[in-house]
């Protein structure tokens, strides 16, 4: 997704020669060509769809520091516009609904591996970063070269399409005709069948033969219409029914079409945006940042991950495992400021929110007890409670702690202090990244979690996985199908799962899924 920050450093130029020379020490033959080898060039020679290849695109271009040689950003942009160019030539159906543009310019890296792991890596998954990593730069040169042939030879097989629908055009066009004229045909034969069958029905229709007939036909009629006033007044009453569940839904906002503050939508993709968020500032891989492994590796062994650092996939499970971390770092610190204001511990200023969220919930028991207790027959009432709840928390999100509130800005450094113990972020530039992406993601929590979800007129709940669960298809987003849910379990839940939890999965409804790295059982 687009994003307005500036994106983060790669590794110098400097540095990734370095690399390429200490990784280029290894020699291949086609008489030492290992099984890791073998499965990544079985795996790039399946590759089928024009998306793989944008994804393996992407990927490559990953592990080039673009960001400081104006040569490869030259590169980069005139490849992306090559690219781009093919995909237009291709007249891929508007059905995928594609922007194929705006997906070269947004993809996170995380992102990238996902899609391709859907599409066979999996058990490679690790193996084709540490191989893009030891590729040097005319290597990859040469790999995105073939990439962009792969997705030119489409446009082959796409005009020969195209010209066999328009071939089959005229053909599809007559037979369409010609059905429709058998059509016509067949309903003026029954209609003509009808008139004849009228006629004799009139011609018999004193007959005595059929007196009988005809009477049970009128007793029948009688019957259907007492049936008939019958239904009426049972329509009458559901529309009754209906009306003041309308009445009562419009009054409490319930709408997901909405567009005002109670819409569900825009509680979503607020909540995606915290998603996009979080997965920038919990980056642990590059030239921009230093794995702390002796504390990553304590923090692993206590939440049961079977991963240890320094490795590809640890650094992808503690990323993760930070996420987690940040978002219940923040919930504690509000907790503990809204308990202390609630105690009068407080400037008045300062606990505005939480005095505004403490005589509301007060008012909430006080109107439910009012209509407990009061009877009555309008729907007023039995709303108020909702309404209340939906206005003042609507107008906490909108203005609620501003980012410059010492709740934000002291939970904000906190924050930092606790990521930092796992991992350094070395670069000056990205440092100042983070500083103000830690303001940003403390407000945006707290706006969806303490009064986002009160917005809603069910309140929805979050829910982390522990590592060592049981997969929950309709609960868990990853890498994996449901036809390997049984072989897998949870490794790691970096973003919990948000929706309203009735203990029944077909009634559950879901907001987000918890995001989650997966691992295989263990026999």
């Amino acid at each position: 997704m687009a994003s307005s920050k500036k994106p983060l450093k790669r590794r110098s130029v400097t540095q990734d020669r370095e690399f390429v020379i200490n990784h280029s020490k290894i020699e291949y033959s086609l008489d030492t060509v290992s099984e890791n080898n073998w499965q990544l060039f079985m795996w790039l020679a399946s590759l089928e769809t024009v998306e793989n290849y944008i994804c393996l695109f992407i990927l490559v271009w990953d592990t080039i520091p673009v960001r400081n040689s104006a040569q490869f950003s030259k590169e980069l942009r005139e490849e992306t516009d090559n690219l781009i160019q093919i995909i237009k030539e291709l007249n891929i159906s508007e059905e995928n609904d594609k922007n194929y543009s705006k997906m070269l310019d947004d993809y996170k890296v995380h992102d990238v591996w996902k899609e391709l792991e859907n599409y066979g890596l999996k058990n490679n998954f690790f193996n084709v970063s540490e191989q893009l990593d030891c590729c040097s730069l005319l290597q990859k040169k040469e790999l995105r070269a073939m990439i962009l042939s792969r997705i030119k030879s489409f446009q082959s097989f796409s005009r020969k399409i195209k010209e066999k629908e328009l071939q089959q055009a005229p053909l599809n066009n007559k037979m369409k005709d010609e059905n429709q004229e058998i059509i016509l045909s067949e309903n003026k034969s029954l209609e003509n069948q009808i008139v004849g069958l009228a006629d004799n029905n009139s011609q018999i229709g004193n007959s005595t033969i059929l007196e009988d007939e005809l009477q049970g036909a009128q007793n029948i009629q009688e019957l259907l219409k007492s049936e008939n006033e019958n239904l009426k007044a049972q329509v009458e009453d559901l529309i009754n029914e209906s009306s003041k569940q309308v009445a009562l839904d419009n009054l409490t906002n319930l709408s997901l079409n909405d567009d005002g503050l109670y819409n569900s939508r825009k509680l979503i993709q607020d909540i995606r945006d915290l998603q996009d968020m979080l997965s920038d500032f919990t980056m642990v891989q590059g030239s921009d940042y230093k794995i702390i492994n002796d504390e990553a590796n304590a923090l692993l062994r206590v939440l049961k991950c079977e991963v240890k650092c320094p490795s590809s996939r640890a650094s992808l499970v503690l990323g993760f495992l930070l996420q987690r971390i940040a978002i219940i770092k923040i919930l504690e610190e509000v907790e503990k400021y809204l308990t202390a204001m609630s105690r009068g511990t407080g400037s008045q200023g300062m606990a505005l929110e939480g005095d505004i969220a403490n005589t509301t919930e007060t008012l909430i028991n006080q109107t439910i007890l009012f209509e407990k207790s009061r009877k009555g027959e309008d729907d007023i009432t039995k709303i108020t409670p909702v309404k209340i709840r939906q206005d003042v928390y609507s107008a906490l999100r909108c203005r609620g702690f501003p980012s410059d509130h010492s709740l934000i800005t002291t939970t904000a450094s906190k924050l930092l202090y606790k990521m930092n113990r796992y991992r350094q972020v070395v670069d000056e530039e990205t440092k100042s990244e983070m500083d103000d992406l830690a303001v940003q993601i403390t407000h945006k929590v707290i706006n969806i979690f303490y009064f986002g979800f009160k917005t809603q007129a069910s309140v929805p709940t979050y829910k982390f996985f522990d590592a060592g669960q049981a997969l929950e298809p309709h609960l868990m987003q990853g890498a994996f199908g449901n036809n390997e849910s049984k072989k897998l379990e949870v490794e790691v839940c970096g973003f919990p799962c948000i929706g309203i939890f009735t203990g029944d999965k077909s009634s559950d409804r879901i907001f987000i899924k918890a995001q989650i790295i997966t691992r295989s059982k263990r026999l």
